[in-house]
């Protein structure tokens, strides 16, 4: 049986940390035909041999900066002449900083926004081009609990996160009427090569397992499933949204 995204051309930006592999993996399973990309030519290379592996259909190594507008634009143009179209885009770059605000330099700032929201911005920007021009095509970003409530000692990428839902829903209502939806998945604590280190505080990983209703961290293979969805014909009426994969923590007051 045809999977349900058959014949559908998706990029993935930040495909080689854990959850965009991990969706990438899971987008490939129902048929679609994912294009891998970081900033890493050796992750990148690895990624695109081990989704070869399970069928994909994408030989070429691209790496691009999604902070730079110039090598997206890059990556877009490959993707159209090789397939004469994007149907849709996942956004999983992302940077993290733990540490306390009044530490924080400028540098550490800039960069932390430069990746999570400037990139994000970009990215949504050029691919959306594409998209617009064609007259259709599905955007997901990836946003985090601290998009919603504030996370001990990481506020620039907390406040990086917030901007990434506001940008979601401001592109949402701008786009949707010319046949491009944007929405965002807001996962929960999944153990990743991001946040591991932070995790590995028992202290921390406690609070978060108390905080959260299912008792237990995510696996980043349960972000899949969303992903599907909004990327699928399924949700062709779902735009605007902020998924929230997290074992019910936005849900749960704390009492």
């Amino acid at each position: 049986m045809p999977g349900r995204l058959e014949n559908k051309v998706i990029l993935v930006f930040g495909a080689t940390g854990d959850i965009g592999k991990a969706i990438s993996r899971g987008f490939i399973g129902e048929g679609a035909t994912v294009i891998p990309t970081s900033r890493n030519q050796e992750n990148v290379t690895a990624v695109v041999e081990e989704f070869n592996s399970l069928g994909n259909n994408w030989n070429r190594i691209i790496t691009c900066d999604i902070a730079d507008e110039h090598q997206i634009d890059d990556i877009c143009g490959k993707i159209v002449d090789e397939f004469g179209r994007i149907d849709c885009m996942v956004c999983a770059s992302g940077a993290y900083l733990k540490k306390p605000a009044e530490d924080v330099s400028l540098d550490e700032w800039n960069h932390i926004i430069s990746v999570n929201l400037t990139g994000v911005f970009l990215a949504n920007k050029v691919v959306g081009k594409v998209m617009l021009s064609q007259s259709s095509g599905s955007i997901v970003n990836i946003g985090s609990l601290g998009s919603f409530v504030s996370l001990s000692h990481t506020v620039a990428y907390c406040v990086s996160k917030s901007g990434v839902v506001m940008l979601t829903r401001c592109l949402s209502s701008e786009w949707c009427q010319r046949g491009v939806r944007v929405n965002a998945i807001i996962p929960g604590v999944f153990p990743t090569n991001l946040n591991r280190k932070a995790l590995s505080d028992p202290v921390r990983l406690n609070n978060i397992i108390a905080r959260t209703p299912m008792k237990r961290l995510g696996d980043v293979n349960e972000l899949a499933g969303a992903a599907i969805y909004l990327v699928s014909d399924e949700s062709k009426f779902v735009t605007g949204i902020t998924m929230p994969v997290d074992g019910g923590f936005l849900a749960h007051s704390g009492f």
